[in-house]
């Protein structure tokens, strides 16, 4: 487990409090599908991710970028516990 220093928790929190969902979500997670587009075999069923313009431009990518970043706020706002908040939430995500 780890064991956050005050100013850590601190710059998180501010850090994810200023953070525009929709935004960073869409782009973090489209950033990642290009970069590393192995990571592409998980979503299937988004439809086109055949180049990087698809990608960006693709609207089940901001939507589930935006349900992750949701995600690690739930995470955020819960750092002496974040294991069995995630396992209580229902959140999964693949072993594979």
């Amino acid at each position: 487990m780890v064991e956050w220093t005050e100013f850590e928790r601190t710059t998180i929190q501010d850090i994810f409090s200023k953070m525009n969902y929709d935004v960073v979500g869409q782009q973090s997670l489209a950033r990642c599908l290009i970069v590393y587009p192995w990571t592409q075999r998980y979503f299937g069923n988004f439809g086109n991710l055949y180049n990087a313009a698809a990608i960006m431009g693709n609207p089940m990518v901001a939507a589930h970028g935006k349900v992750v970043l949701h995600g690690l706020d739930r995470a955020v706002k819960n750092m002496d516990n974040i294991k069995k908040k995630i396992q209580t939430s229902g959140v999964s995500v693949s072993t594979q």
